[in-house]
């Protein structure tokens, strides 16, 4: 069944005199999904939610919502909600206050404000006591968690979020990704996720566009975009891959590659195993390890074969952990390799 479509993005371009941050962009995001832009700074990916929420005008090209065009559409007319990487929360007012500055505005009864304070601090965790502090006394996850709030108070049809989890440590990083894809569930919305962290779209998105240089290099699934990356810099910034020779691509898939020009393989295809001194079949040959790196569930293993430093990942296994300077074998299916 096809998904109804929430956001169409057709022909797009944003100009800053004459440089061009976004050209030629379309894009379709559907209903209830969890969409991330995602690349390197100055790739154009806040640029796209800016203009997405309204504060940007395209200079060309239309941003279409449940099939209306938006362009001369003020933001605050445009039922997005938006949660900031500095979270722009009021520090002097209360968590209740801050999720209620919005409804308070448009003069909504203190009753409704209120009953809509309760329902979201529920949804993101926050507790009673919490609502009745300053948000200057709350820590950074805390503080996240009312920004969230406070751009759902309104009920909107579409959340933006733009680098949200930036300034927090790698832990808790980990703990409130899981709550951000929990609520995006639990209330069915529709969700853009700006951020650099490969990582995260990996985990939290439906689909991933991946920006370069003001345009898009793949739009896909995280399996379509780590597995089958539609471009030498879709395959080297999202995950890992070695750079093979092209004598080595060559040799290992049985064929002439002369219509590429690189030629990639990911730490996760390499399958490393002991040396028996038996003899390597097609697929197999020996390499020295150079470099260990434990992450307690995995071992990451730097070696050298035939001129080329490959990574391979591997579960730990403390029965069987290869130390530098071991000669292992490893394997690779020649339809693993990446061609460009």
């Amino acid at each position: 069944m096809l998904m109804e479509k929430m956001i169409e993005i057709k022909d797009l371009q944003v100009k800053y005199g004459d440089f061009i941050a976004l050209d030629n962009i379309n894009l379709d995001i559907k209903k209830s999904e969890f969409f991330t832009l995602i690349g390197p700074s100055g790739c154009g990916k806040t640029t796209m939610l800016n203009t997405l929420v309204g504060f940007l005008e395209p200079s060309e090209g239309d941003i279409i919502v449940k099939g209306k065009r938006v362009n001369d559409i003020p933001s605050e007319r445009r039922n997005i909600g938006i949660v900031f990487q500095s979270y722009a929360l009021f520090p002097t007012m209360t968590v209740e206050e801050n999720i209620g500055f919005g409804l308070k505005i448009e003069k909504t009864p203190k009753e409704a404000i209120n009953q809509r304070g309760h329902e979201l601090s529920q949804i993101v965790d926050l507790n009673e006591t919490q609502l009745k502090r300053n948000v200057s006394e709350l820590s950074g996850g805390q503080q996240q968690r009312v920004a969230i709030a406070r751009a759902l108070a309104k009920q909107p049809e579409i959340l933006t979020m733009d680098e949200p989890l930036s300034n927090l440590d790698a832990q808790l990083r980990k703990q409130l990704r899981l709550e951000l894809k929990r609520i995006q569930r639990e209330l069915g919305m529709t969700t853009i996720y700006v951020t650099h962290d490969q990582e995260e779209a990996l985990i939290l998105s439906d689909r991933i566009a991946v920006f370069n240089k003001g345009t898009i290099e793949q739009v896909g699934t995280p399996d379509t975009v780590y597995n089958d990356p539609a471009s030498e810099f879709v395959c080297t910034f999202i995950g890992d891959a070695t750079k093979l020779t092209r004598e080595f691509a060559e040799q290992h898939t049985g064929k002439s590659l002369e219509e590429y020009n690189a030629f990639y393989i990911r730490p996760d295809k390499i399958s490393i195993e002991s040396d028996y001194e038996r003899e390597l079949s097609s697929r197999e040959f020996r390499a020295t390890v150079t470099e260990v790196e434990f992450y307690g569930t995995l071992i990451n293993y730097h070696l050298n074969a035939k001129g080329i430093n490959f990574v391979s990942f591997e579960k730990q296994n403390r029965r069987k952990v290869y130390d530098v300077g071991n000669t292992v074998v490893l394997s690779i299916n020649p339809d693993d390799i990446l061609c460009y």
